[in-house]
């Protein structure tokens, strides 16, 4: 069978998969919530709660962050990418993307971002330092009755807007060299068996990350090259494995590719016919 016929019979199959493996338009967070906050080294966390319906797409579009990125803050994704409702993501949030005060927000806009409050931390600390804030603001907010504080205890401190965290908030990173990581893929065959496969590429078109070539693939070893190839076009791109691919995608989606390896093979469709090379 012809190679373009071989594709144009599969492209349909994968677009008409699962609801699962598409995204829906949810609403991550409301006005009930309340979005817990520490500090680590002096980058602010918050606590994510998972809601049915959501997906690692759906969050890290709503946060501005690469799959990449959720996995290096939640390892615990990489063997087990199904998301449990009820279990909290960590997720860093910058400075831009907390509303100190409410001005003319209507409150159903807004959720409630709590600082948890550490051993040996004390309200001038927390409030100048971490979120340059008046003390006699988030006493009044607060309706504390002293300024001593007990770990544990939580301080509203602001909140997080309807909008999730935009992109711009977020420093750029630098792009990854695919050259580079071919380079590791040539070195590491000699050591590994070369395993071929081909299948439908999924990737998350509407996103405007760009950056980092990463993937997540069903056998491949978490950390490892692989190389995926776009027969149409004749390009193949380098990407590192970050973890497996989520429960609910069809057998017939063998790589996940992040949105700028996915461009530089010249992807159009949300999912298309790839090779993929792995070692193992």
């Amino acid at each position: 069978m012809p190679l373009f016929t071989l594709i144009s019979l599969l492209l349909p199959i994968a677009a008409s998969g699962q609801s699962t493996a598409k995204e829906q338009t949810v609403h991550l967070l409301s006005a009930k919530d309340t979005l817990l906050l520490t500090v680590e080294k002096g980058v602010k966390y918050i606590s994510h709660p998972v809601k049915p319906k959501q997906t690692l797409f759906s969050i890290s579009k709503f946060y501005s962050l690469s799959l990449e990125d959720l996995y290096e803050y939640n390892p615990f994704l990489r063997y087990d990418p199904s998301l449990q409702i009820g279990v909290q993501l960590k997720i860093p949030v910058p400075n831009k993307a907390i509303k100190r005060y409410k001005k003319d927000i209507p409150a159903s806009q807004l959720t409630p971002i709590t600082y948890v409050v550490q051993e040996g931390d004390n309200l001038f600390q927390i409030c100048k330092r971490y979120f340059n804030m008046p003390v006699d603001t988030i006493v009044k907010r607060n309706r504390l009755k002293t300024n001593n504080l007990r770990p544990g205890q939580l301080i509203l401190m602001g909140w997080l807007g309807a909008e999730g965290i935009r992109p711009e908030w977020r420093p750029l990173k630098q792009a990854t060299e695919s050259n580079t990581l071919k380079v590791r893929f040539d070195q590491d065959k000699s050591k590994h068996k070369e395993i071929e496969v081909q299948g439908v590429c999924f990737w998350q078109k509407d996103s405007k990350e760009k950056g980092d070539l990463y993937a997540l693939h069903r056998e491949a070893a978490v950390g490892t090259i692989i190389a995926v190839s776009n027969p149409i076009y004749q390009r193949t791109v380098y990407a590192k494995v970050i973890g497996r691919i989520p429960y609910g995608y069809e057998t017939n989606v063998e790589v996940i590719l992040s949105p700028e390896a996915a461009r530089k093979i010249g992807a159009k469709d949300p999912r298309f016919f790839v090779k993929v090379k792995y070692l193992k």
